[in-house]
């Protein structure tokens, strides 16, 4: 019997596309928008795992990229680059009251102050794991060893969900139930979840 489900948040929850990001800024940057995206990659490892905040990490994106204007306007571009997948929102409210909901995610500061007042269905989660405060992403062992102490669930009855494949082969070393997800193949996820007695 399954009594706890823990979803991931990028392209399970939300979509999230940083070409978004990339293409709204891009008039207002001295590189060229495919410079932009490599200036920006070897930064984002750091915000995830919160080696720097995200002031920090805007304030030196800013100098990197040539962005020339208010950094507000940088805050919003990284932040706004989100939409709702409402297939699994719905699951989230069929399960809310009857199953333990967490989320853990390899997401940072910035993403986190979004998408938590942005999208009501986390107020249907009762704890979180996000890399940023944990200092530490997924899939190291270490984030599933502290989402199970955190939440206090045991993972051979808990189903963890999340969209890459490294991150669910080490829920499974962890003693999870696990299910790759892909929005266009939601069904192969509902499948499992009745499998499983969720459903």
């Amino acid at each position: 019997m399954i009594d706890s489900v823990i979803f991931d948040i990028g392209n399970v929850l939300l979509r999230f596309d940083f070409g978004v990001a990339i293409r709204r800024i891009a008039p207002h940057c001295t590189l060229e928008p495919a410079q932009i995206g490599d200036a920006l990659e070897p930064m984002k490892m750091d915000l995830e795992s919160g080696r720097i905040g995200g002031d920090a990490f805007l304030n030196e994106v800013s100098k990197r990229i040539g962005f020339r204007a208010p950094v507000g306007e940088l805050r919003a571009a990284w932040q706004e680059i989100f939409e709702p997948i409402e297939l699994t929102h719905q699951l989230v409210h069929r399960w809310k009251g009857t199953k333990g909901l967490f989320l853990l995610s390899n997401t940072n500061d910035l993403h986190a102050e979004y998408f938590l007042n942005k999208y009501p269905v986390f107020e249907a989660f009762e704890n979180a794991v996000y890399s940023h405060e944990a200092g530490v992403m997924k899939p190291d062992p270490g984030i599933y060893t502290h989402a199970i102490d955190k939440f206090g669930v045991d993972p051979s009855r808990t189903l963890f969900i999340d969209d890459l494949a490294p991150n669910i082969e080490a829920a499974r070393a962890a003693g999870f139930q696990a299910h790759q997800y892909s929005e266009a193949g939601h069904g192969r996820l509902l499948e499992q979840a009745t499998a499983l007695g969720l459903l």
